[in-house]
């Protein structure tokens, strides 16, 4: 990632399991991948001191990497559409200001090359959704796909209360509410994956009347 916008966007991009390393000019960003070749590059436009253009081909000329562009708020020749403006076209993809943190994660998910999986960490679990492979201090699990979705909900979206509803329709893609036993019994099943007591769980809490909140134990020590 380059630029000045890591302090918000690489947390957030660590937080959903991407390894992220942070530099601050256009030269460190290339004097890097000569030393460790990233998967996808990140950069924010309106910090280079340098063109765009010349940059993205730089980065191309180093390695076939997807390149995203943060770009201005209004950048100019920008279209009324919506259409990334011609000085930004050499990316494959462009998000500009102000950043929408979901639109922004959609796109470098979409992005990221085949077989670079996620790897979520929380207190001691470790996630891998792509395989559905989780560690649990030194057990390792396999959870079926309808719980790897779910956990993985959980683990992209600490401290938030999910609801039954949006559960529902995640993993399940339906909205009907009418029998939600289905989600009950694989709430069950995750719990008795993740939780040394599933009857006390510490990751997975039930919100009464709300939906479920996952947070990290270690964080409230």
């Amino acid at each position: 990632m380059q630029g000045g916008l890591g302090d918000s966007v690489g947390p957030t991009l660590e937080q959903h399991g991407y390894r992220v390393a942070w530099v601050r000019s256009a030269r460190n960003a290339l004097d890097f991948m000569q030393k460790d070749l990233p998967a996808l590059v990140v950069v924010d436009a309106p910090s280079l001191r340098v063109s765009v253009e010349r940059l993205c081909q730089s980065i191309r000329r180093m390695a076939d990497v997807p390149i995203v562009l943060l770009g201005p708020e209004q950048p100019a020749g920008a279209a009324q559409n919506g259409a990334t403006p011609p000085a930004f076209a050499c990316a494959d993809a462009f998000i500009p200001r102000p950043l929408q943190l979901r639109r922004f994660l959609t796109r470098v998910e979409k992005l990221m090359p085949e077989g670079q999986s996620l790897e979520l960490r929380c207190g001691d679990l470790i996630f891998r959704p792509a395989d559905g492979i989780l560690r649990k201090r030194s057990e390792e699990l396999y959870l079926n796909p309808k719980l790897s979705k779910l956990l993985q909900l959980f683990m992209q979206r600490p401290g938030e209360v999910l609801t039954r509803k949006f559960l529902m329709q995640q993993v399940w893609e339906t909205s009907f509410m009418g029998d939600t036993r289905t989600l009950d019994v694989h709430i069950r099943w995750l719990r008795e994956a993740i939780e040394d007591d599933p009857a006390d769980p510490v990751y997975l809490r039930t919100v009464r009347r709300q939906g479920y909140r996952f947070e990290n134990p270690r964080a409230r020590k």
